[in-house]
């Protein structure tokens, strides 16, 4: 119901584009987890104290994918709604990286829960491609309660490469993002910067 507010407010007040993310709770995802420690991600929630014994069980180091790359820097333990105890996960495309030095172009987000993929993320970059990630947050900027994720990449140009952000909003039963606002985060190179920005233009991510 949250998610069909926020289109309809939007469309009261002027053309939106929101990208839908995919749940895929029922699907089987491929993967191969082992047991190195993962890195983990600055969140400005505490998580419950279920959802960090949920968190302890999930091992987030590694995952794997049919011609992608596991980018183990920005994966991470993901204990919020509405995938508590879950991994945060990072694929590059293997096809768009020049070997395994590369930067992990053509990175895209998923949720995964034991093993099993529940959610991908839309395209965080407009369809751009030889675009990377290069950092992620976990925070609600908006005082739901609920957090939302934030995202800073990188596409690469005929002469050098650029900024390219996005906000995943959370509206309660996954995240979308809208490409016109994340627009307004393309001058920003890091983490704190997008959130400052989000934080004092709420109205551009988020419907009231």
């Amino acid at each position: 119901m949250k998610q069909f507010l926020i289109i309809i407010a939007c469309l009261a007040a002027a053309s939106c584009t929101f990208n839908f993310g995919t749940n895929t709770a029922t699907q089987n995802a491929n993967s191969n987890v082992n047991s190195k420690p993962a890195e983990t991600a600055n969140t400005a929630t505490s998580p419950s104290v279920a959802a960090t014994a949920a968190a302890a069980k999930q091992d987030c180091s590694s995952f794997s994918m049919p011609g992608k790359v596991f980018v183990a820097k920005q994966s991470f333990p993901f204990d919020h709604m509405p995938y508590q105890g879950s991994c945060f996960v990072t694929f590059a495309n293997k096809d768009d990286m020049v070997d395994a030095k590369d930067v992990p172009r053509g990175s895209k987000f998923y949720i995964y829960r034991d093993g099993k993929q529940m959610f991908e993320f839309p395209d965080a970059f407009g369809g751009q491609e030889a675009c990377w990630v290069e950092a992620v947050s976990f925070k609600d900027l908006n005082g739901d309660n609920e957090t939302d994720v934030v995202v800073a990449g990188r596409c690469l140009g005929a002469k050098d490469s650029y900024p390219t952000n996005a906000i995943y909003v959370n509206v309660g039963k996954g995240y979308i993002t809208n490409e016109e606002a994340n627009a307004n985060l393309d001058e920003f190179k890091t983490i704190k910067q997008i959130e400052d920005y989000v934080t004092k233009n709420k109205r551009e991510f988020f419907a009231e």
